[in-house]
């Protein structure tokens, strides 16, 4: 089975600090790193291109992490917190 992954597309904001805002979040399940490049490719072809300001990139959906008290693997979203994630002290000091 195909990992899922979550794309990101942001767009150029000069009102936000960083300069861009999140503009769309999207999980795509069951493709690989290879499809996630066609796909990116496509929509920044079709309707986000970097000329309009807009900025794509994706990360793994889930992310496996070792527990510390246990030793045990865990899966956990890929942008867990810190301090949600049983494989940082921070986690079972709270």
């Amino acid at each position: 089975m195909k990992p899922d992954h979550t794309m990101y597309i942001y767009k150029r904001d000069r009102r936000c600090k960083s300069g861009e805002r999140l503009f769309i979040t999207t999980v795509l399940r069951n493709r690989d790193t290879e499809e996630m490049h066609r796909e990116v490719r496509e929509l920044e072809y079709n309707h986000y291109s970097r000329s309009k300001g807009f900025r794509i990139e994706f990360v793994p959906t889930m992310k496996t992490v070792r527990s510390l008290m246990t030793g045990a693997e865990v899966e956990i979203p890929t942008d867990t917190p810190r301090c949600l994630d049983p494989s940082s002290e921070l986690y079972w000091t709270m």
